[in-house]
């Protein structure tokens, strides 16, 4: 039986526009300053600025378009953009490639610390709750990127009710 259901109304354009575009950048950024790459470079802020650059480009930005602009067009007719479910979907969106790629990736044997995460091709325990808690890892940067991107294109927003 069919149910009749208020129509949605959604935050202006410029806003999404703009959550998807400064939403990666500012992730890539946060991530880069509390976890930053290159150990080689002395310089701080250019170390930051060099891992912020290759998380955008690599991970953020393409994990955005592919993964979070089909969810954001899936889940806007389901879902109110509350925070939690903005925080939940960005985490899912940042640490589902991670979870893909270290299920489909394993090398034939590798360590870490001088303990084996891969041993003739199979993850050993170690192997397992390294890759886990990266990705929660992953998750949580998300989840801040989902926080801030329904700052952004949401918060203030006043959804229309509809009398039926």
């Amino acid at each position: 039986m069919y149910t009749v259901r208020p129509e949605r109304s959604y935050p202006p354009i410029w806003r999404i526009i703009a959550a998807f575009l400064i939403v990666p950048g500012v992730a890539a950024l946060v991530m880069a300053i509390m976890m930053p790459a290159y150990d080689g470079i002395s310089d701080p802020l250019e170390r930051i600025w060099r891992s912020a650059l290759v998380l955008a480009v690599v991970g953020a930005y393409p994990a955005t378009v592919i993964l979070g602009l089909p969810a954001f067009l899936i889940l806007r007719r389901r879902f109110e953009a509350t925070l939690l479910n903005c925080s939940l979907t960005g985490a899912v969106v940042a640490a589902l490639p991670w979870l893909i790629l270290s299920s489909l990736i394993t090398p034939d044997s590798a360590s870490t610390g001088g303990r084996a995460t891969v041993l003739h091709g199979s993850l050993t325990p170690y192997g397992w709750l390294t890759n886990l808690t990266f990705i929660g890892q992953i998750a949580l940067f998300g989840a801040g990127g989902g926080m801030l991107f329904w700052l952004v294109a949401a918060a203030g927003w006043k959804t229309e009710k509809v009398d039926l």
